[in-house]
């Protein structure tokens, strides 16, 4: 999906850099330039900068970069479109249609297809849950206490015994085999020509995305065997390491808590019982995906797993991701090993209220799972938990925190304060060791293997970088650099493009914004490369200092070009021509002052 450049370039004019990235986290001046924390990673010296004269932001520590759409992007997980249409609602802009490629508008084609499809889907196993075959799902509903208007509202149905009664029914819907197989909701049969459904005698749940369209199901079985519960693979709309159960409905709360749980009953009993904001993960381990998708909702959460070994391994998982993530973390284990709706159903919904303002800090949850199998009666077990609890709260970033963690440890173990201390610290200075070696041993490694070969790389690359750099700050530079190199000559594809629209913007005026540049590439990985390009101001002492930097640049990749192109020659004739243009290169001198 395309917007005209030049609306692509009202709305970012419009939106101050500046100004949008203020509104996620606060920045600090120095001269042009804001610094701040880095949203993208965790550190405590900031690294963030946002260059207000040439409106992108640029990550000295993880290298993330870009202009306002690209932040707009990672911040918000939205696609290019979805960022220009933020930010254009944002600085009241009214936005033409769309216009589409012609392989953009058959991709959105096809998607709308199987939104469709999904909703159709639904309706046929909601209204299967209603009739008699739906029986024994209804009495698994009603022995769960599922009101029916929560069953109206999550589309609870039933995928009947029958090996294809969905298949035919979508296809009576007028859906082709190509739309049916690339649903994911049929298997092919094997050793015969056909399919057959995915689900069959199940209590089935509508995955919805966060728009609410159905991107896929969850179906329980309903009688012995495995799995209990069988997802939709993944397919053009679903991804179930990028979605999260009810987060749908959790959002329209307002709340910037999430509750997040691990199953389908799970939430919609909590979703029942009034709690409202709970989400649950798909049948996957907690990923950094899914705090991506929640970081847009949420600035806490409460990890509601179940109390048994899998429950706890899982929460203790999903802990660092959250906590990399800038979430503030709690958690909670329902007592006697009981789940929240067995808890809920017992004591009522005021009880769990109070369990969840109750709910342990991250930290404290850590150290209590620690202590479980050390006897304190045991001067070496005492020794041995008290130190693996100084490596956990080494790695808390808050002072405040640490020192009543401190304490609590301390109370538990009778070990004086200062000795957790002085072990917490010993801790930090290891863990930057450690770092730093692993740094090096990394750089080395690397540059063991085809030692050679990789300089030549970053050189080449490198080489590139500085040429569309000098080509974009300077048009006298770019007039005399177009007659010797094409797009064709840059290696990287991403680089060939960003020189064609240096011309292209030229052509408009006599200059070249960086952050207009953006504009072209809707990737935020091709963004990056874009930014990194003007990231790093090059500085020459002098004119010829410049021309024989940019020579010898201008050499390195008309050299690798020509290279590649005698690789690929068909015959001795093309070599040696391009043998004799090589030896051309080697005599090259660019001067630039005499325009």
């Amino acid at each position: 999906m395309l917007y005209p450049q030049e609306i692509l370039e009202e709305v970012r004019m419009q939106n101050d850099i500046v100004d949008v990235i203020s509104e996620y986290l606060p920045l600090k001046q120095k001269g042009t330039s804001y610094f701040g924390l880095c949203p993208f990673h965790n550190e405590k010296t900031p690294s963030f900068s946002v260059n207000s004269e040439r409106q992108f932001y640029y990550c000295f520590g993880c290298g993330a970069a870009g202009n306002v759409y690209t932040f707009v992007m990672q911040m918000e997980n939205d696609t290019f479109p979805e960022a220009v249409r933020r930010l254009a609602d944002r600085a009241n802009i009214t936005l033409p249609e769309p216009q589409y490629t012609q392989q953009a508008k058959e991709q959105e084609q096809q998607r709308q297809r199987l939104f469709l499809l999904h909703k159709q889907a639904g309706r046929f196993f909601y209204e299967k849950l209603q009739e008699s075959v739906g029986e024994e799902a209804r009495t698994y509903l009603q022995k769960r206490q599922m009101h029916l208007n929560i069953q109206k509202k999550f589309g609870i149905g039933y995928a009947p015994k029958g090996q294809n009664e969905l298949y035919q029914h979508l296809q009576k819907k007028g859906f082709s085999q190509e739309e049916l197989q690339k649903s994911g909701l049929f298997l092919e049969k094997k050793g015969t020509k056909g399919y057959f459904d995915r689900f069959h005698h199940r209590l089935m749940f509508p995955i919805f995305d966060i728009q609410g369209r159905v991107i896929g199901f969850g179906g329980r079985i309903l009688s012995s065997g495995e799995p209990k519960y069988l997802n939709s693979p993944e397919t053009l709309l679903f991804n179930k390491s990028k979605n999260l159960y009810g987060l749908n409905f959790a959002k329209n709360t307002r709340k910037r808590e999430i509750i997040l749980v691990e199953g389908y009953m799970d939430m919609i009993s909590l979703y029942q019982a009034g709690f409202k904001n709970v989400a649950a993960s798909l049948g996957t381990a907690f990923n950094q995906e899914h705090a991506k998708v929640l970081k847009k909702y949420a600035d806490s959460v409460i990890l509601l797993y179940d109390s048994d070994d899998a429950g706890t391994m899982a929460a203790q998982r999903a802990i660092p991701i959250l906590v990399q993530n800038g979430f503030h973390v709690k958690v909670l284990q329902v007592p006697n090993g009981k789940d929240p709706d067995e808890f809920i159903k017992q004591h009522g919904a005021k009880a769990f209220s109070h369990l969840l303002a109750n709910a342990l800090h991250y930290v404290m949850f850590q150290i209590q799972c620690l202590k479980q199998p050390y006897d304190f009666t045991q001067t070496q077990q005492k020794v041995e938990f008290t130190t693996k609890a100084a490596n956990i709260l080494a790695k808390l970033d808050n002072d405040i925190e640490r020192n009543v963690y401190i304490a609590e440890v301390s109370h538990m173990t009778n070990i004086p304060q200062q000795a957790i201390e002085s072990e917490i610290v010993k801790n930090i200075k290891k863990e930057e060791m450690t770092f730093i070696q692993d740094a090096q041993q990394q750089r080395k490694t690397q540059y063991s293997k085809n030692k050679k070969e990789i300089i030549k790389s970053a050189g080449i690359l490198s080489a590139q970088k500085d040429i569309l750099y000098l080509c974009a700050s300077n048009i006298q530079v770019y007039h005399k650099i177009k007659t010797i190199l094409s797009a064709e000559d840059f290696l990287e594809p991403i680089y060939q493009k960003i020189y064609e629209k240096i011309e292209l913007l030229y052509q408009k005026s006599d200059t070249v914004f960086p952050a207009e540049m953006i504009n072209y590439f809707e990737l935020p990985e091709e963004q990056k490369k874009v930014t990194e390009i003007f990231a790093v101001v090059l500085h020459y002492n002098s004119i010829k200092d410049m021309e024989k930097a940019l020579t010898e640049e201008v050499k390195t990749v008309k050299k690798a070009s020509l290279d590649q192109l005698a690789a690929q020659a068909q015959s001795i004739e093309q070599v040696k021509k391009l043998v004799a243009e090589k030896r051309n290169v080697d005599s090259l001198y660019i001067t630039i002052a005499d325009g």
